[in-house]
């Protein structure tokens, strides 16, 4: 989990992520490995709370949308083949609990969410979005960037407690294509959050706030209250999870304009 946020040269080709988009993934899944080697029962809930997080990203790009980032062609047009690349990630995990015998979404799914005060703006909708963002304007696109890229790390550590966990090496194969997938989204929310906090004191003044307040990974705050508190011990209840939620943090604190006291707020947040 490390990341260089020194880059300001050579931005990030959109028009190369564009086209070379990665998409149906079924055919290199090594599904037929399953029968004889099916994943645990744990694994296999990580498995389908991950993919709900990844099949979440219509919903997370409608929010975003209703904003000012929908100026931005740069960002939007990225964000089309982000959404792109997100809905063949989920597939590929559906095809995972497919092939172990899982249905896509389970019963206890349907329970209600956690509802806690300080995740209220968390779950606001498109509306109350639109209206709350006129008067953060164009450094809200920021902010948006900076939440992104955090989710990006603690999603690449949930993937990677999963992979050595199950001791599966099918699952192994897939998870190391998704995060190759998912190493250019870092990559271009990292080059536009560092360039953005470095040239505007205005979208660092509300990146801190809205990061050290935020609920990762995204998209957490909707699931069922029991998948969710699953989800968080498995990945960050241990020491070694615990570790991973500082070194988040401190990447977080190691962003322009950002201290350790937003890194640490993200970190408590996380290993709760």
């Amino acid at each position: 989990m490390t990341s260089d946020i020194s880059r300001l040269g050579t931005r990030f080709d959109v028009r190369e992520f564009a086209r070379t988009a990665r998409g149906n993934h079924r055919a290199d899944l090594q599904l037929a490995d399953y029968p004889h080697a099916p994943l645990g029962v744990d694994a296999l809930r990580m498995v389908r709370f991950l993919g709900r997080l990844e099949s979440a990203t219509m919903e997370h790009l409608r929010n975003l949308l209703v904003t000012a980032t929908h100026k931005d062609a740069r960002v939007t047009a990225f964000l089309v083949t982000w959404a792109f690349e997100k809905f063949w990630i989920a597939d590929a995990l559906d095809a995972v609990l497919e092939a172990n015998g899982q249905p896509r979404i389970h019963a206890e799914e349907e329970g209600a969410p956690r509802r806690v005060r300080s995740e209220a703006s968390d779950r606001r909708g498109p509306i109350r979005r639109a209206i709350s963002a006129i008067g953060k304007g164009v450094p809200i696109v920021g902010v948006h960037m900076a939440t992104g890229l955090v989710d990006e790390w603690v999603t690449r550590f949930a993937y990677e407690r999963l992979d050595a966990a199950a001791g599966s090496s099918s699952l192994s194969s897939t998870i190391s294509m998704i995060l190759d997938v998912k190493r250019r989204h870092a990559d271009f929310f990292e080059d536009e959050t560092v360039r953005r906090f470095t040239q505007s004191a205005k979208d660092v003044k509300q990146g801190r706030s809205v990061i050290a307040s935020s609920t990762f990974p995204i998209g957490a705050v909707d699931r069922a209250a029991d998948d969710r508190t699953f989800f968080e011990r498995y990945v960050f209840a241990d020491t070694i999870g615990t570790e991973a939620a500082r070194r988040i943090g401190a990447q977080v604190s190691a962003l322009p304009g950002f201290d350790e006291t937003i890194g640490a707020a993200v970190t408590r947040r996380l290993a709760a």
